[in-house]
């Protein structure tokens, strides 16, 4: 009898082997596309426990699949069936008193959002993929996104989570950690640490599922005010946040940044469509999408904006690129599809990497990591963008029909990995470990990380079924 013959005993037609309608499930965001017998489609708790609890007894390993946007592979099944929670997305209830709502796991970002607005409320994640993220995978993931700067990442969102061990048994209430400004030595986000402590916050998957969370809301402000600010260099970059925060303290919910190349992949997408608000372009080496909130709806927050620019950092009105949010929300946004555009166009491929640093290092960090692969990889196009403000990097690094990234990467992820941790930084920040990163996470994490992560597994998995290949588990639950 086949391993899966229990489970879909116990789903019936949510029990999906019909290959057609399997497909989309195993095709990642990027990467290859995967494979899978059957995607499984729990519609409540209950089932989920009992689903669990079945398949470690046929030691039938699933592949846990939320909005597959995720970037590290962890989605992409190799033979495993998926397992997917699309199915619980009630928000439950909204205590607008308390800024505090309670939704199933599967509940989508936007979707969420939507429901608040109305209430004068929002939970804060700003990314790409909100319209197909879920709540529950932004939490178990720890996603940070541009307005972690202001709110934290998605733990910090997390008021409370409940929900179920790898074995089917019921995880404990777990509160999300509390945000504070941190520490300019220290790393902000880093999910190549994920701690066993919080349970199933930020551990990815691999200890258990967050099924229900109760999530801390914020007021929607009454204003933003946004402007893209040139630099030279990001150590430049750096010094304009630190004078930022000076001026705004906690009312900066964004400062992220654009790379001179990720700006002209964007003009090259965009064609005759695309505006830079200047009177002239600059050519800058970076861009700064700066964002600030009031929540007093009478107060001159573009004054102050204005001033901040003009006064503080002494820029030429020719040089203050002052713009509508949504404006410069479009160009940010578009940095990835115009990547995917050049690369097609290049037909090298592309390496992508998420990496950290402390706020302190991060400007150093990128300009070392740039002249690095510049002069010992000058074919190598080199694209940079992301959390400024938060010390976190998105990088993209483009090969050639005659010099495909393919040929090299192993060098090219060395290069890469040893200069961020030169810097102290982390090779995965926000978009966790996944399969992909498994190697170097056994090769990199501190050892005290890898051992507290496997002995963790080892207990709340003992058939090593839930999501087995991430962080390259399902070697070291041997090896260790």
């Amino acid at each position: 009898m086949s391993s899966l013959a229990p489970l879909q005993h116990l789903l019936g037609p949510r029990f999906v082997d019909e290959q057609e309608r399997c497909r989309r499930y195993a095709i990642p965001e990027r990467g290859a596309p995967g494979h899978t017998p059957a995607v499984l489609l729990p519609q409540d708790e209950a089932e989920l426990a009992a689903l669990l609890q079945a398949a470690q007894a046929a030691r039938s390993p699933l592949v846990v699949s939320a909005g597959r946007t995720g970037l590290v592979e962890a989605q992409r099944p190799e033979g495993e069936a998926v397992l997917s929670l699309e199915k619980l997305k009630r928000i439950l209830s909204i205590d607008a008193g308390a800024r505090t709502a309670m939704v199933e796991a599967g509940v989508a970002v936007d979707a969420l959002n939507a429901e608040l607005e109305p209430l004068g409320l929002v939970w804060p994640m700003e990314m790409g993929s909100t319209s197909s993220a879920s709540v529950g995978a932004c939490i178990a993931n720890g996603s940070a996104g541009a307005n972690a700067i202001c709110y934290g990442t998605a733990a910090h969102l997390a008021d409370a989570v409940w929900g179920l061990w790898a074995d089917g048994s019921a995880a404990p209430e777990t509160a999300g950690p509390r945000w504070q400004q941190p520490d300019p030595q220290q790393l902000v986000i880093d999910s190549a640490a994920p701690d066993p402590a919080l349970g199933l916050i930020g551990t990815q998957g691999v200890l258990g599922l967050i099924t229900r969370a109760r999530l801390r809301l914020q007021a929607l402000p009454a204003q933003r005010e946004a402007a893209l600010i040139p630099a030279a260099s990001m150590p430049e970059a750096m010094q304009i946040l630190a004078a930022a925060r000076n001026a705004f303290g906690t009312d900066i919910e964004e400062f992220e940044f654009i790379g001179q190349r990720a700006m002209q992949l964007v003009r090259e997408l965009k064609g005759a469509e695309f505006r830079l608000p200047f009177e002239k372009d600059p050519q800058a080496n970076f861009y700064l999408l700066l964002q600030i909130k009031s929540a007093d709806p009478d107060e001159d927050l573009a004054g102050r904006l204005y001033g901040f620019l003009a006064e503080t950092l002494a820029l030429p009105d020719a040089l203050i690129g002052y713009a509508p949010l949504k404006a410069l929300k479009a160009i940010r946004h578009s940095i990835t599809e115009a990547s995917n555009h050049a690369m097609k166009q290049r037909g090298g491929g592309r390496l992508a990497f998420d990496t950290a640093t402390p706020i302190a290092r991060f400007g150093d960090y990128l300009a070392a990591l740039e002249a690095s692969l510049k002069r010992d990889y000058p074919h190598i196009d080199f694209v940079a963008f992301g959390h400024a403000g938060v010390g976190g990097a998105h990088l993209h690094l483009l090969g050639s029909g005659e010099r495909p990234v393919a040929a090299e990467s192993a060098a090219l992820i060395a290069r890469v990995f040893d200069v961020t941790a030169e810097f102290g930084g982390t090779f995965s920040a926000e978009h966790g470990v996944g399969s992909k990163w498994g190697e170097e996470f056994a090769r990199r994490a501190r050892p005290s990380v890898v051992q507290a992560l496997v002995a963790a597994k080892r207990l709340r998995d003992p058939n090593l079924i839930l999501n087995p290949r991430s962080f390259g588990l399902d070697r070291l639950v041997l090896e260790c």
